[in-house]
């Protein structure tokens, strides 16, 4: 299992294992863990998107989301990345918590998903991503 870039994507931050990950888009609700050699949770961050894996079994992939940047999303059915923020929980500890926005989805979701990524490194990922979230200053449009 590994990530597929666009031409001229650039890959910025890549963790191989997060420790736990929950996805949430009404009805549905999911959660996972990282437990080697059954199942992982990788996390992809681009000049374009967020791209969080899951797989079992040494790399059979079972899930992935990409969530794009705005002014980066390329057809309607892509969810694009609204909001980012960083938190800390018991028993979870530090996560980042991703918000983002589907125009088109199945039955199974709402309009909105919401994935918490758990992970030592929640506070350094949200800075890289307000960067990419950031709108260019007005001197560069």
């Amino acid at each position: 299992m590994g990530v597929k870039l666009r031409d001229g994507e650039k890959l910025l931050y890549d963790k191989e294992r997060v420790d736990f990950a929950v996805y949430k888009s009404a009805p549905a609700i999911h959660a996972a863990g990282s437990v080697p050699g059954l199942h992982s949770i990788k996390l992809y961050i681009t000049d374009r998107r967020v791209i969080v894996q899951g797989a079992i079994l040494g790399g059979v992939q079972i899930a992935e989301f990409d969530l794009w940047y705005p002014g980066k999303v390329g057809s309607p059915e892509e969810d694009m990345l609204e909001k980012v923020t960083a938190g800390s929980g018991k028993p979870g500890g530090p996560y980042v918590h991703l918000i983002a926005r589907a125009n088109e989805h199945g039955p199974l979701r709402s309009d909105v998903a919401e994935l918490y990524i758990y992970t030592e490194d929640a506070r350094r990922i949200v800075e890289l991503l307000e960067l990419n979230l950031a709108p260019p200053p007005t001197e560069w449009r």
